[in-house]
Formats: structure tokens, C-alpha cells, sequence
């Protein structure tokens, strides 16, 4: 497998078929990774923090793509899917024959040069399987992980916090699921 970042609209547009491909396979119902929204998202992001779509490639043909933005902070990055405050729902964009492959290598992959790295994963929905193949591939690596699940407008949404072992990412994460756990009980107070 081969692990390609694509940081602009026009890398991108190469793999439009592939990404087209993909999702009429999958028969997705996420208006948040369809292909023009990604690329519209990509247009508005160019300049405003990193973004980085990984791309799976394996036997010459694109197998996955992760769309991920990255913040630079005092103890490394956080990784988030593509434009948080604007996406309700995001997910990895891989056929389902290959999406633990997909998740594995992806992950190692970036773990293995990223090493102060947390990754703050919002907007999964529950039914679409990724939060469980995450949390499979992060009990393979003995990797903790804090999974809040709320339910919004009937569709349960995930968001997985977890991070590369480094002291600092490892701190910094107990941090934001404090924080969040926090947050949750504050929200349930109020409703």
C-alpha cells in the first residue's frame, strides 16, 4: 500500500473517479464527504490551517481517502476531519471490503512520522460502522481511546479521541476528555 497526502483542490480533482466510485458503491447518504462538498471545503480551507487528505492506493487503484485537517499546537497536532465547526457528519471514504485495511495502515502510517499526534474525530455516525473498526484497530495497538456517542436528529454521532503515545500528545488528550466529558455533563444538566 501506498499512502499519498493531497493538500489542494486541483490534487484532488485527479481522483474524482475513483472517489465517485467509492461512494455510489458504498451507496452513501452523507452529503458531508461527497465529492463537491470536499472539494468546496478544500477551496474555502487553502490557507487556513493544514489541510491533508490521505489516499490509500493499492495495486494502482485508490482504495480509501481520509479527510483530515491538521493544527500545529505547543505539543505537536491535532487532527480533526475536514472542517470541524462546519461538517455535522464526516467519515473515511473506503469500499467496505476495505476499510479495516484501510484504517490500519492509514493510522500507523501517520503515527509513525506524526509522533505528537491526537486525533479529535468528529461526527461519526454509529450505523456506518467506522467508530467500531477504529476502536478494533485501537484495542489491536493496545491504544486507549474515549468515544462519546450522542444522538442527533436519530442518527448516533461518535466523536473518537485518542492519541499517539508521546507524553505530551498522551497529556494533552487526557485534557480534552476531561474537558469533554465536562462538556457533556453541563450539556445534559440543561436538557
Amino acid at each position: 500500500m501506498e499512502l499519498i497526502s493531497i493538500t489542494t483542490y486541483k490534487h484532488l480533482s485527479i481522483y474524482e473517479e475513483e472517489w465517485l466510485a467509492i461512494l455510489k458503491e458504498n451507496q452513501n447518504s452523507n452529503p458531508f464527504i461527497e465529492y463537491e462538498f470536499v472539494c468546496n471545503l478544500l477551496k474555502s480551507l487553502e490557507g487556513h490551517g493544514e489541510v491533508k487528505i490521505y489516499a490509500v492506493k493499492e495495486h494502482n487503484r485508490m482504495i480509501a481517502f481520509f479527510p483530515f485537517q491538521l493544527k500545529k499546537t505547543w505539543f505537536g497536532y491535532i487532527m480533526h476531519f475536514l472542517a470541524p465547526e462546519e461538517t455535522k457528519m464526516m467519515d473515511i471514504v473506503a469500499k467496505k471490503r476495505d476499510v479495516d485495511r484501510a484504517i490500519m495502515f492509514v493510522f500507523d502510517e501517520i503515527i509513525t512520522y506524526k509522533k505528537n499526534t491526537i486525533f479529535h474525530l468528529h461526527g461519526l455516525v454509529e450505523s456506518g460502522g467506522t467508530p467500531s473498526k477504529i476502536s478494533n484497530y485501537l484495542k489491536a495497538r493496545n491504544m486507549k481511546e474515549q468515544n462519546i456517542t450522542k444522538n442527533n436528529d436519530g442518527n448516533g454521532l461518535s466523536k473518537i479521541i485518542f492519541s499517539t503515545s508521546i507524553l505530551k500528545a498522551k497529556t494533552y488528550r487526557n485534557f480534552l476528555w476531561v474537558k469533554d466529558s465536562f462538556n457533556s455533563k453541563k450539556m445534559e444538566r440543561k436538557g
